[in-house]
């Protein structure tokens, strides 16, 4: 999919509705939060975030697709020839030129430079690049029917040329989310392509439906409730962050209490959120008196939630509320050590 690939309908109207400005589109509408994201990815528009928010606005490249339909890095189209009758060839009798004023000849127009195709070999590789960046495993969100049929066509050009040692294999042909992955033909990989394409079917994957699944049951989460919209907002951020590294967010079906698996540059990662907890001094309710008739000494202290958040990623690096930054201000230097970590293994391999 190339940035100047033609928007379909409900995209269209979506960048149209924030062209307009009458009705914002924000976080409180994560039905469209997918769609804006394409047109982000396309150039679109921006996606500031505030306080764990995001709200859509248009740029200069927007504004041009609304005023002349097209994508201003979209290539000049090739001209189409005109047809010449055959009574246009025809020779036509004319007068001879005065011999004294000698015939005028007319400037010939410019050739428009034919827009290059980009050819099988090249779509190919294109494709097997992409899959590299994404750490040799690719999932594209429930693509149209459009921009399937061009991944489609897209594989039977990458299948043809794959590097030395490994071999191309997709999944999601006809519906769903379409997962590549670009296998080492020793076997080594195939474990992990197999836990994949079973994943498909096993696995929440619309951030949508991981943010509900959550909500609805979050014991896996040791946290207040004052707290509990904080996680909401941090896993759509770490979701948000994720897709444009061609990563995801999805819970397993399968599990009674939905833990959030965070997957990027081809590692998944269990997502865990802690409240810490403050000593506090205790003081009982009817001073002098024991709480339970076993207690022989009343307590001094108790503990109670403090509101800051603890994220754990099964790693040794931890991530923690500070007095300085929260957790919403470090996810840079989250997916700053997934990156490294990823390289690291890669280089070990």
């Amino acid at each position: 999919m190339h940035r100047w690939t033609p928007l379909n309908d409900r995209q269209l109207a979506l960048l149209t509705r924030i062209g307009e400005g009458t009705e914002p589109v924000t976080s409180d509408f994560p039905d469209l939060a997918r769609t804006a994201r394409v047109l982000k990815e396309r150039g679109l528009i921006t996606m500031p975030q505030e306080g764990g928010r995001w709200k859509a606005e248009i740029v200069e490249a927007g504004r041009f697709y609304l005023q002349h339909g097209h994508h201003p890095d979209r290539p000049e189209p090739t001209p189409r020839r005109t047809r010449t009758t055959a009574a246009a060839t025809a020779p036509q009798e004319s007068e001879p030129p005065d011999p004294e004023t000698p015939a005028e000849r007319k400037p010939r127009a410019p050739r428009v430079p034919k827009a290059r195709q980009p050819s099988s070999a090249e779509i190919g590789a294109a494709l097997i690049a992409e899959v590299q960046q994404a750490g040799h495993f690719l999932r594209i969100p429930d693509p149209g029917e459009a921009e399937r049929a061009r991944y489609r066509r897209a594989f039977d050009a990458a299948r043809q040329c794959p590097p030395a040692g490994y071999h191309l294999k997709y999944t999601g042909r006809a519906k769903g989310d379409i997962c590549f992955g670009l296998l080492r033909v020793s076997g080594e990989d195939d474990t992990e392509w197999n836990r994949i394409r079973l994943a498909r079917s096993r696995t929440l994957t619309d951030i949508d439906d991981v943010i509900a699944a959550v909500e609805k049951d979050h014991s896996a989460f040791e946290v207040s409730e004052e707290v509990f919209p904080r996680i909401l907002s941090l896993i759509r951020l770490f979701a948000e962050r994720a897709f444009t590294l061609h990563g995801d967010i999805t819970v397993s079906r399968k599990r009674k209490q939905p833990r959030p698996l965070l997957t990027v540059h081809g590692i998944t990662y269990e997502i865990s959120f802690r409240e810490r907890q403050r000593q506090v001094r205790y003081v009982p309710k009817q001073p002098g008196q024991r709480t339970y008739d076993w207690q022989r000494v009343t307590p001094s202290h108790r503990f109670e939630p403090s509101g800051e958040l603890e994220l754990r990623l099964g790693i040794k690096t931890e991530w923690a509320d500070t007095e300085g930054k929260r957790l919403e201000d470090q996810i840079d230097a989250v997916f700053k050590v997934l990156k490294a970590r990823a390289q690291e293994q890669e280089r070990a391999s």
